[in-house]
Order: structure tokens, then sequence, then C-alpha cells
């Protein structure tokens, strides 16, 4: 209020000394000029006056906010001088427990070399024991080993043995029967050769019997080795045997291997075989083999077929 004085004073005085050069309107514009000067200049007052009262306002805040964090300050010198005081106290802890450690480890080093020692000694020993162990029972290994060595050869030796044997005592057999065939077509001739008329029916017990004979001596001879001493000799027997029986009628047939079929005159037995394909059938043994006597069955055979599965 005091300044808004003081300016209209100061516009009197000018007016009155300025009144005679300038017109009233002049005066009123220059008047409201000034007005809008100090109206100016009383917002910028007042701004200025706001903005002095945010700043003390914000330094209060200021001062409290540094009260806060002295306060915080305080407590965390606190905590970290408790810190130091336990990492002091634990730093203590691992020197003692630094000290035990290395106390403990000394032992423990010494216990090991100790038992290390005793270890060392046992597994020596032990390896000596084995050592000693295997020699022996190397040794009678190779003593057994001899030993069976020399049982299987004796073993091989019995059954070579014993196959030249059978070989041989099928050959006397087949040289025998031979002769008793050869006596019979004899006999028949010197009767014939006297007037004496021969049967109606010729009797086939004999040549049935030899059949049998020269069959199962056949199969015995295929399970006999190549190299069997004797083998020779039985089958030009055979040989001869078989030819005498076909000078008198008389024929062997062998059906071991041919394929079956139903229009075979024999008795089947039929057994499964997992080596044959399906619908495959085999004649696999013959029991009793068929005989003819000139062309004409006289007895039929007794088979085994093995049938594909």
């Amino acid at each position: 209020m005091n300044k808004k004085m003081t300016i209209a004073l100061v516009l009197a005085a000018a007016s009155s000394l300025i009144w005679a050069d300038e017109t009233t309107d002049q005066l009123k514009a220059q008047i409201q000029k000034v007005e809008k000067r100090v109206d100016g200049l009383e917002k910028g007052s007042k701004q200025t006056q706001d903005a002095t009262i945010e700043l003390k306002k914000q330094l209060g805040d200021l001062a409290a906010s540094g009260k806060v964090q002295q306060q915080k300050l305080t407590e965390m010198s606190s905590k970290i001088a408790a810190l130091e005081g336990k990492q002091t106290a634990l730093g203590g802890s691992l020197d003692q427990l630094s000290r035990d450690t290395e106390q403990k480890t000394q032992t423990i080093d010494e216990t090991i070399t100790t038992r290390s020692k005793w270890y060392g000694a046992a597994i020596a020993f032990l390896l000596l024991l084995l050592g000693g162990c295997y020699w022996y029972l190397r040794r009678r290994n190779d003593a057994s080993e001899q030993s069976l060595s020399a049982q299987v050869k004796s073993a091989m030796d019995t059954v070579r043995s014993t196959e030249e044997k059978i070989a041989k005592s099928d050959t006397a057999l087949a040289d025998s029967l031979f002769e008793i065939l050869n006596k019979l077509k004899v006999q028949e001739m010197s009767a014939v050769a006297n007037g004496q008329a021969k049967p109606a029916e010729a009797d086939h017990h004999l040549p049935l019997k030899l059949a049998d004979e020269i069959h199962r001596m056949r199969k015995r001879l295929a399970s006999l080795p190549e190299d069997t001493k004797g083998l020779t000799p039985l089958q030009k027997s055979l040989e001869r045997l078989e030819s005498e029986l076909a000078e008198q009628g008389y024929e062997i047939v062998d059906h071991t291997g041919m394929a079956y079929t139903e229009n075979l005159s024999v008795k089947a037995r039929f057994v499964p075989s997992d080596d044959l394909g399906p619908d495959q059938k085999i004649i696999s043994k013959v029991v009793v083999p068929q005989v003819n006597y000139k062309g004409v069955m006289i007895r039929m055979a007794d088979i085994e077929v093995s049938i594909g599965s």
C-alpha cells in the first residue's frame, strides 16, 4: 500500500510538471501503463514470496530427512561394529579350527601310513598265497588234463576197437549167410537134378530173414566212421549177399529219404518235424524194408514219416 501511495505522489508531481505539454488522454495512458507495471511487480513479489516459502519448507524437509539419515547411519554403524566383532570372533574360531584340523590330519596321516604298511604286508602275503595256490592248482589241472586225455584216448581206442569188431562180426555174419544161401541153392539144384519136383509155393522165410539182416547191417555200416577197419570187406560181403538174393528173384526196397505219397503200400507212422516245410512229408526211417519176389511185393515196409509243421 505504501508503494502505491509513493507511486501516486510521484505521478502527481510529474503530472503537475508536464501538465502544460501533455493532454489528459496521454496522462491516462501513462497512468494505465504504470498501473500495469505495478500489478506486474506485485505479482512478481508475490511469486517471489511463495517461492521463498516453498524453499523454506524444502529446507525444513531436508533438515528432517537429514536427521532420519543420520539416525540410519548411526544404526548402520552399530550394526557394522557388531558384525566386525562377530568377524573377529569367527576369525579366532577359524584359526582354532585350522589348528585342530591340521592336528587331526597329521594324526590321520600317521594312522593311514601305519595301516598302509600293514595292508601292504597283508596284500603281499595274499599274493604269495594266491600264487602258490595257482601253481598247485595248475600242476593238478595239468595232471588231471593228462589223465583225462589218457582216459579219452583210451575210450576212443575202445570205441574204435568195438567198431572194428562190429565190422568184422558183420562181415563174418554176411559170409556165413552167403554160404547158407549158397548151400540151399545147391541143394535145390541137386533135388531138381534127381528128379524131385519143386514146391508149388516158394518158401520166403529164409530170404526175408536175410533181407532184415542185410538192412540192419546197412544201417550200422552207414553209422560207422569211414576210416574204420573192415568196412571194405563188409561192403563187399553185403553186395555179394544182395546179388545172390537178386539171382533168386528177391529185391530189397529201401524207402529212406523218399517223399511220402498216399499211394505207397506201406505201414506208416507220422512224426512232426521242425526241419521240414509245411505239407512236406519225408520217409525218415525204415523199420522193416519192403521185399519183392520176382517183381511182386511179398512183404510190406514198416516206415516212419516226418511231417513239416
